[in-house]
């Protein structure tokens, strides 16, 4: 049975720091589709200006991995409902996806490690997408996407030691009174906002 892995959690967790570890050492999956990286290739000192030709080639490669039947995994802020889609669709044909979400504790933390990659000559991301995309990231994750897939598994990568949260079956067992505390208050803030998602994330 072919394999979909998706790579999940805010802007700054560390998604293609993990990817880049996790996949080819412990999933065994070795094609990593990522539009940020594909940006960065096209034109490595503006990617931003290549925003819309890397999302195109990101579908590409993504459907030439559904033909050729071989394991894959993207990376994704879960901050839209559009990867719905494709897992109904996977699922349709036979493949087993399994979301891994790499959460922070708030906001601002995502913010400084965006921040800091930029520091380091990484991407930068406008602080107002990145205050839209925490509360819907985690709110699509609750709702949508953990129900969907076959396994899901949630890990905090706030400090330096990253402390599993995990999932069987599509079922978050939280285990961290820290993590519940701000899941709860990440909710709460949602309960006031317009929770309208990007049709990506």
């Amino acid at each position: 049975m072919p394999r979909c892995l998706i790579i999940a959690g805010p802007n700054g967790a560390g998604k293609t720091t993990f990817a880049l570890e996790y996949l080819p050492n412990e999933a065994r999956v070795m094609r990593f589709i990522n539009a940020d990286m594909i940006a960065s290739g096209l034109s490595p000192f503006a990617p931003e200006t290549q925003a819309v030709k890397a999302g195109r080639l990101f579908l590409t490669e993504v459907e030439a991995q559904i033909r050729s039947q071989e394991d894959f995994a993207v990376e994704t802020t879960l901050s839209g409902r559009g990867y719905l889609k494709l897992i109904d669709r996977l699922k349709a044909y036979g493949w087993s996806v399994d979301l891994y979400y790499l959460a922070l504790p708030d906001v601002s933390l995502s913010k400084k490690r965006v921040a800091e990659r930029v520091a380091h000559g990484g991407h930068d991301i406008p602080a107002v997408d990145i205050e839209r995309r925490f509360p819907r990231s985690l709110h699509n994750l609750l709702n949508d996407y953990r129900m969907r897939v076959d396994r899901c598994v949630c890990l905090m990568n706030g400090d330096e030691r990253v402390n599993k949260i995990l999932s069987r079956r599509a079922m978050i067992l939280l285990s961290s009174i820290k993590l519940f505390t701000s899941i709860s208050a990440v909710m709460q803030d949602l309960r006031h906002e317009d929770c309208r998602v990007d049709p990506m994330g």
